[in-house]
Protein backbone atom coordinates (compact mmCIF):
# COMPACT_ATOMS: atom_id res chain seq x y z
CA UNK A 1 0.00 0.00 0.00
CA UNK A 2 2.80 2.25 0.77
CA UNK A 3 4.62 1.27 -2.48
CA UNK A 4 1.36 2.33 -4.24
CA UNK A 5 1.15 5.43 -2.33
CA UNK A 6 4.73 6.49 -3.14
CA UNK A 7 4.25 5.60 -6.89
CA UNK A 8 0.98 7.99 -7.10
CA UNK A 9 2.34 11.09 -5.16
CA UNK A 10 5.52 10.43 -7.89
CA UNK A 11 3.38 10.10 -10.36
CA UNK A 12 1.78 13.76 -9.22
CA UNK A 13 5.33 15.22 -9.14
CA UNK A 14 6.37 14.29 -12.32
CA UNK A 15 2.90 15.53 -14.01
CA UNK A 16 3.65 18.94 -11.89
CA UNK A 17 6.95 19.04 -13.25
CA UNK A 18 6.22 18.42 -16.51
CA UNK A 19 3.50 21.10 -16.47
CA UNK A 20 5.83 23.59 -14.72
CA UNK A 21 8.33 22.98 -17.59
CA UNK A 22 5.76 23.23 -20.50
CA UNK A 23 4.58 26.22 -18.91
CA UNK A 24 8.13 27.74 -18.53
CA UNK A 25 9.15 26.49 -22.07
CA UNK A 26 5.65 28.05 -23.84
CA UNK A 27 6.37 31.39 -21.58
CA UNK A 28 10.38 31.44 -22.92
CA UNK A 29 8.85 30.74 -26.45
CA UNK A 30 6.52 33.12 -26.23
CA UNK A 31 8.36 35.94 -24.58
CA UNK A 32 11.21 35.55 -26.94
CA UNK A 33 9.29 35.11 -30.19
CA UNK A 34 7.78 38.94 -29.11
CA UNK A 35 8.94 41.89 -31.59
CA UNK A 36 10.02 43.81 -28.47
CA UNK A 37 12.27 41.27 -27.78
CA UNK A 38 13.50 40.89 -31.18
CA UNK A 39 14.36 44.48 -31.84
CA UNK A 40 16.18 44.49 -28.24
CA UNK A 41 19.12 43.37 -29.73
CA UNK A 42 21.56 46.18 -30.93
CA UNK A 43 22.12 44.44 -34.39
CA UNK A 44 18.68 44.40 -35.02
CA UNK A 45 17.97 48.43 -35.49
CA UNK A 46 18.90 48.54 -38.84
CA UNK A 47 16.49 45.77 -39.45
CA UNK A 48 13.89 47.54 -37.21
CA UNK A 49 14.19 50.78 -39.08
CA UNK A 50 13.81 49.30 -42.30
CA UNK A 51 10.49 47.41 -40.90
CA UNK A 52 9.17 50.64 -39.47
CA UNK A 53 9.36 51.89 -43.21
CA UNK A 54 7.95 49.29 -44.44
CA UNK A 55 3.91 48.26 -45.16
CA UNK A 56 3.76 45.13 -43.09
CA UNK A 57 4.50 47.37 -40.37
CA UNK A 58 2.12 50.52 -41.41
CA UNK A 59 -0.55 50.04 -44.34
CA UNK A 60 -4.09 51.38 -44.92
CA UNK A 61 -5.50 47.94 -43.61
CA UNK A 62 -3.84 48.90 -40.42
CA UNK A 63 -2.69 44.92 -40.17
CA UNK A 64 0.99 44.70 -39.05
CA UNK A 65 3.51 41.96 -39.11
CA UNK A 66 5.25 41.31 -36.15
CA UNK A 67 8.56 39.70 -36.54
CA UNK A 68 7.40 36.02 -35.52
CA UNK A 69 5.23 36.42 -38.29
CA UNK A 70 7.49 36.25 -41.22
CA UNK A 71 10.42 34.40 -39.56
CA UNK A 72 8.87 31.93 -37.51
CA UNK A 73 7.52 29.08 -39.25
CA UNK A 74 3.67 28.20 -38.01
CA UNK A 75 4.00 24.72 -37.72
CA UNK A 76 4.91 23.02 -34.46
CA UNK A 77 7.81 21.23 -35.51
CA UNK A 78 9.36 23.59 -38.06
CA UNK A 79 8.71 26.04 -35.04
CA UNK A 80 10.62 24.44 -32.67
CA UNK A 81 13.58 24.51 -35.39
CA UNK A 82 13.60 27.64 -35.78
CA UNK A 83 13.45 28.40 -32.24
CA UNK A 84 16.72 26.78 -31.64
CA UNK A 85 18.72 27.46 -34.68
CA UNK A 86 18.35 30.91 -33.45
CA UNK A 87 20.11 30.32 -30.49
CA UNK A 88 23.30 31.39 -32.70
CA UNK A 89 21.90 34.59 -33.42
CA UNK A 90 21.81 34.90 -29.18
CA UNK A 91 25.46 34.29 -29.84
CA UNK A 92 26.16 36.51 -32.49
CA UNK A 93 24.95 39.16 -30.67
CA UNK A 94 27.18 38.64 -27.28
CA UNK A 95 30.43 38.01 -29.53
CA UNK A 96 29.55 41.44 -31.15
CA UNK A 97 29.23 40.13 -34.94
CA UNK A 98 27.32 42.88 -35.70
CA UNK A 99 28.51 46.16 -34.02
CA UNK A 100 27.30 48.45 -36.32
CA UNK A 101 25.59 49.17 -39.41
CA UNK A 102 28.61 49.08 -41.80
CA UNK A 103 28.59 45.47 -40.40
CA UNK A 104 25.11 44.76 -40.86
CA UNK A 105 25.43 45.49 -44.47
CA UNK A 106 28.38 43.36 -44.58
CA UNK A 107 26.47 40.33 -43.86
CA UNK A 108 22.92 41.19 -45.60
CA UNK A 109 23.50 39.25 -48.46
CA UNK A 110 24.46 36.00 -46.39
CA UNK A 111 21.95 36.68 -43.58
CA UNK A 112 19.06 37.11 -46.66
CA UNK A 113 20.09 33.95 -48.43
CA UNK A 114 19.63 32.00 -45.65
CA UNK A 115 16.30 33.30 -44.70
CA UNK A 116 14.74 32.78 -48.39
CA UNK A 117 16.34 29.63 -48.49
CA UNK A 118 14.48 28.80 -45.33
CA UNK A 119 11.09 29.98 -46.44
CA UNK A 120 11.65 28.47 -50.04
CA UNK A 121 11.84 24.72 -47.86
CA UNK A 122 8.42 25.81 -46.07
CA UNK A 123 6.20 26.88 -49.10
CA UNK A 124 6.66 30.48 -47.50
CA UNK A 125 4.11 28.96 -44.93
CA UNK A 126 4.54 32.17 -42.95
CA UNK A 127 3.38 34.05 -45.46
CA UNK A 128 0.27 32.24 -46.45
CA UNK A 129 -0.75 32.18 -43.01
CA UNK A 130 -2.02 36.05 -43.91
CA UNK A 131 -1.71 35.90 -47.65
CA UNK A 132 -4.15 33.29 -49.00
CA UNK A 133 -4.25 32.61 -52.71
CA UNK A 134 -7.48 30.46 -52.51
CA UNK A 135 -8.56 33.96 -51.46
CA UNK A 136 -7.30 36.04 -54.22
CA UNK A 137 -9.74 38.17 -56.19
CA UNK A 138 -7.32 38.38 -59.21
CA UNK A 139 -9.66 40.75 -61.22
CA UNK A 140 -9.30 43.09 -58.16
CA UNK A 141 -5.20 43.12 -58.77
CA UNK A 142 -3.02 45.29 -61.12
CA UNK A 143 -2.61 43.65 -64.86
CA UNK A 144 0.89 42.94 -63.66
CA UNK A 145 0.13 41.68 -60.56
CA UNK A 146 -2.40 39.42 -62.24
CA UNK A 147 -0.14 38.02 -64.60
CA UNK A 148 2.84 37.10 -62.34
CA UNK A 149 0.23 35.34 -59.99
CA UNK A 150 -0.99 33.10 -62.08
CA UNK A 151 2.25 32.13 -63.81
CA UNK A 152 3.44 31.36 -60.06
CA UNK A 153 0.09 29.24 -59.90
CA UNK A 154 0.62 27.15 -63.08
CA UNK A 155 4.80 26.82 -62.26
CA UNK A 156 4.37 26.15 -58.32
CA UNK A 157 6.11 28.77 -57.32
CA UNK A 158 6.40 30.06 -53.70
CA UNK A 159 5.73 33.88 -52.45
CA UNK A 160 9.51 34.63 -51.61
CA UNK A 161 10.21 33.34 -54.96
CA UNK A 162 9.16 36.85 -56.07
CA UNK A 163 8.98 39.00 -53.04
CA UNK A 164 11.95 39.46 -51.69
CA UNK A 165 12.60 43.22 -50.10
CA UNK A 166 9.14 43.91 -49.13
CA UNK A 167 10.17 44.69 -45.73
CA UNK A 168 14.01 44.67 -45.46
CA UNK A 169 16.75 46.14 -48.08
CA UNK A 170 17.57 44.00 -50.73
CA UNK A 171 21.23 43.08 -50.35
CA UNK A 172 23.53 44.18 -53.04
CA UNK A 173 23.89 41.48 -55.65
CA UNK A 174 26.69 41.81 -58.38
CA UNK A 175 24.76 42.59 -61.52
CA UNK A 176 27.98 43.59 -63.63
CA UNK A 177 27.44 41.99 -67.25
CA UNK A 178 30.84 42.25 -68.03
CA UNK A 179 32.33 39.66 -67.40
CA UNK A 180 29.69 37.74 -69.82
CA UNK A 181 30.04 40.80 -71.86
CA UNK A 182 33.06 40.16 -72.40
CA UNK A 183 33.44 36.72 -72.98
CA UNK A 184 31.14 37.62 -76.11
CA UNK A 185 33.13 39.77 -77.68
CA UNK A 186 35.86 37.17 -77.62
CA UNK A 187 33.87 36.13 -80.74
CA UNK A 188 33.87 39.09 -82.70
CA UNK A 189 34.81 38.92 -85.99
CA UNK A 190 35.52 35.39 -86.03
CA UNK A 191 33.75 33.25 -88.56
CA UNK A 192 35.24 31.14 -91.66
CA UNK A 193 34.32 31.63 -94.93
CA UNK A 194 32.12 28.62 -95.48
CA UNK A 195 30.07 30.00 -92.38
CA UNK A 196 26.91 30.77 -94.20
CA UNK A 197 24.79 33.09 -91.47
CA UNK A 198 26.49 35.39 -89.41
CA UNK A 199 24.91 36.98 -86.16
CA UNK A 200 25.05 40.85 -85.06
CA UNK A 201 25.89 40.69 -81.54
CA UNK A 202 24.57 43.93 -80.45
CA UNK A 203 22.41 46.95 -81.98
CA UNK A 204 24.99 48.50 -84.77
CA UNK A 205 24.81 50.98 -87.70
CA UNK A 206 24.80 49.53 -90.92
CA UNK A 207 24.67 51.73 -94.36
CA UNK A 208 22.31 50.61 -97.31
CA UNK A 209 23.01 52.64 -99.95
CA UNK A 210 23.07 56.49 -98.88
CA UNK A 211 20.69 55.39 -95.84
CA UNK A 212 21.46 54.18 -92.31
CA UNK A 213 20.50 50.89 -90.48
CA UNK A 214 20.44 50.40 -87.05
CA UNK A 215 20.43 46.37 -86.31
CA UNK A 216 19.43 44.90 -83.68
CA UNK A 217 20.99 41.66 -81.48
CA UNK A 218 20.25 37.97 -83.25
CA UNK A 219 19.89 40.11 -86.79
CA UNK A 220 21.01 37.27 -89.50
CA UNK A 221 23.24 38.61 -92.11
CA UNK A 222 23.53 36.11 -95.24
CA UNK A 223 24.90 35.63 -98.62
CA UNK A 224 27.64 38.10 -97.30
CA UNK A 225 31.52 38.63 -98.74
CA UNK A 226 34.22 40.50 -96.93
CA UNK A 227 35.06 43.82 -98.13
CA UNK A 228 38.59 45.04 -96.15
CA UNK A 229 37.02 45.51 -92.35
CA UNK A 230 32.96 45.81 -93.70
CA UNK A 231 31.02 42.28 -94.41
CA UNK A 232 28.55 42.84 -97.27
CA UNK A 233 25.32 40.89 -96.95
CA UNK A 234 21.75 40.42 -97.00
CA UNK A 235 19.25 40.85 -94.12
CA UNK A 236 15.72 39.05 -94.66
CA UNK A 237 12.53 39.50 -92.96
CA UNK A 238 9.26 41.41 -92.95
CA UNK A 239 7.46 44.65 -92.89
CA UNK A 240 3.78 45.55 -91.63
CA UNK A 241 1.98 47.45 -94.05
CA UNK A 242 1.92 51.13 -92.79
CA UNK A 243 5.30 50.60 -90.51
CA UNK A 244 7.73 50.04 -92.84
CA UNK A 245 10.78 51.78 -90.74
CA UNK A 246 11.29 47.85 -88.90
CA UNK A 247 12.00 44.54 -90.08
CA UNK A 248 11.02 42.08 -88.17
CA UNK A 249 12.12 38.31 -88.51
CA UNK A 250 8.90 36.63 -89.05
CA UNK A 251 5.50 37.39 -89.84
CA UNK A 252 3.23 38.49 -87.54
CA UNK A 253 5.94 38.47 -84.41
CA UNK A 254 7.17 41.56 -82.77
CA UNK A 255 10.80 40.20 -83.06
CA UNK A 256 13.02 43.34 -84.31
CA UNK A 257 15.59 42.64 -86.85
CA UNK A 258 16.31 46.12 -88.01
CA UNK A 259 15.04 49.64 -87.55
CA UNK A 260 15.50 51.50 -91.04
CA UNK A 261 16.20 55.44 -92.09
CA UNK A 262 13.96 56.92 -94.91
CA UNK A 263 17.00 57.08 -97.52
CA UNK A 264 18.16 52.96 -96.53
CA UNK A 265 14.05 52.32 -97.52
CA UNK A 266 15.04 52.45 -101.56
CA UNK A 267 17.01 49.15 -100.93
CA UNK A 268 14.79 47.41 -99.44
CA UNK A 269 13.36 44.82 -102.26
CA UNK A 270 9.91 43.04 -101.21
CA UNK A 271 9.24 39.43 -102.75
CA UNK A 272 6.16 38.82 -101.95
CA UNK A 273 3.04 40.20 -99.93
CA UNK A 274 0.64 38.76 -97.28
CA UNK A 275 -2.04 39.50 -95.40
CA UNK A 276 -2.18 37.68 -92.24
CA UNK A 277 -5.52 37.53 -90.44
CA UNK A 278 -3.86 37.50 -86.69
CA UNK A 279 -2.92 41.37 -87.40
CA UNK A 280 -5.39 42.02 -89.84
CA UNK A 281 -2.86 43.85 -92.03
CA UNK A 282 -0.73 42.53 -95.15
CA UNK A 283 2.69 41.95 -94.47
CA UNK A 284 5.65 42.35 -97.11
CA UNK A 285 8.31 39.82 -97.13
CA UNK A 286 11.78 41.86 -97.90
CA UNK A 287 15.68 41.83 -97.84
CA UNK A 288 18.03 44.63 -97.73
CA UNK A 289 21.78 44.54 -98.75
CA UNK A 290 23.74 46.60 -96.70
CA UNK A 291 27.74 46.77 -95.34
CA UNK A 292 27.98 46.43 -91.38
CA UNK A 293 31.49 46.51 -89.52
CA UNK A 294 33.23 43.07 -89.35
CA UNK A 295 33.80 43.66 -85.51
CA UNK A 296 30.01 43.36 -85.19
CA UNK A 297 29.53 39.69 -86.45
CA UNK A 298 29.75 36.25 -85.24
CA UNK A 299 29.12 32.73 -86.30
CA UNK A 300 28.89 31.54 -83.03
CA UNK A 301 25.23 31.77 -81.74
CA UNK A 302 25.81 29.82 -79.15
CA UNK A 303 27.75 32.41 -77.53
CA UNK A 304 25.23 35.27 -78.46
CA UNK A 305 22.83 32.69 -76.63
CA UNK A 306 24.86 32.61 -73.47
CA UNK A 307 25.10 36.14 -73.25
CA UNK A 308 21.37 36.51 -73.22
CA UNK A 309 21.24 33.46 -70.45
CA UNK A 310 23.49 35.33 -68.47
CA UNK A 311 21.67 38.39 -68.81
CA UNK A 312 18.66 36.45 -67.49
CA UNK A 313 19.85 35.07 -64.82
CA UNK A 314 21.94 38.27 -63.48
CA UNK A 315 18.80 40.42 -63.71
CA UNK A 316 15.77 39.11 -63.54
CA UNK A 317 16.20 35.58 -61.53
CA UNK A 318 17.86 37.69 -58.54
CA UNK A 319 14.17 38.67 -57.94
CA UNK A 320 11.76 36.08 -58.70
CA UNK A 321 12.32 32.48 -60.08
CA UNK A 322 13.60 31.90 -63.28
CA UNK A 323 10.58 32.04 -66.02
CA UNK A 324 11.18 29.30 -68.68
CA UNK A 325 11.43 31.40 -72.53
CA UNK A 326 8.47 29.10 -73.79
CA UNK A 327 6.26 30.07 -71.40
CA UNK A 328 5.47 33.15 -73.18
CA UNK A 329 5.12 34.20 -76.89
CA UNK A 330 6.98 35.93 -78.30
CA UNK A 331 4.83 38.91 -78.65
CA UNK A 332 3.93 38.55 -74.66
CA UNK A 333 8.02 38.80 -74.18
CA UNK A 334 7.59 42.49 -75.31
CA UNK A 335 5.47 43.71 -72.96
CA UNK A 336 7.02 41.42 -69.77
CA UNK A 337 10.26 43.34 -70.31
CA UNK A 338 8.94 46.52 -70.54
CA UNK A 339 7.14 45.55 -67.49
CA UNK A 340 10.35 44.93 -65.47
CA UNK A 341 12.82 46.79 -66.79
CA UNK A 342 12.85 49.96 -64.75
CA UNK A 343 13.40 47.09 -61.72
CA UNK A 344 16.86 46.59 -63.08
CA UNK A 345 20.33 48.05 -64.08
CA UNK A 346 19.92 46.54 -67.18
CA UNK A 347 21.30 49.73 -69.73
CA UNK A 348 19.18 49.87 -73.67
CA UNK A 349 21.01 47.26 -75.41
CA UNK A 350 21.06 44.83 -72.74
CA UNK A 351 17.17 44.90 -72.45
CA UNK A 352 17.01 44.45 -75.94
CA UNK A 353 19.45 41.91 -76.31
CA UNK A 354 17.55 40.04 -73.63
CA UNK A 355 13.81 40.64 -75.10
CA UNK A 356 15.44 39.01 -78.35
CA UNK A 357 16.82 36.33 -76.53
CA UNK A 358 13.37 35.30 -74.58
CA UNK A 359 11.84 35.66 -77.88
CA UNK A 360 13.88 33.08 -80.00
CA UNK A 361 12.96 30.41 -77.78
CA UNK A 362 9.09 31.53 -76.97
CA UNK A 363 6.57 29.28 -77.00
CA UNK A 364 5.06 29.87 -80.57
CA UNK A 365 8.70 29.61 -82.13
CA UNK A 366 8.88 26.54 -82.35
CA UNK A 367 12.43 25.14 -83.64
CA UNK A 368 12.91 28.15 -85.58
CA UNK A 369 15.59 29.35 -83.49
Amino acid sequence: MLIKKKGFIGGIILIAVGAIGFWLTQTVFHKTSSTEFCISCHSMTTAKEEWEGSVHFANKLGIRAECSDCHLPPENWHYIKAKFIALKDVWGELTGKIPDAEAFEQHRLQMAQTVWEQMKALDSSSCRTCHKTDAWILSEQSEQAQTMHKLAIETNQTCIDCHKGIVHFMPDVATDSSAASGELSKHAGQFANDDKTLYLMGMSSATAGNGQVRLMPFARLVDWQADNNDIKGTVNGWQQAGAESLIYQQMGKRIIVAVVDDDAKSQITVLKTVHDDITDSDWHEVNIALSVDKAALTSDINALNQYGKSLDQTHCSTCHAPIAADHYTANQWVGVINSMKDRTSMNDEEVRTITLYLQHFAKDMGSSH
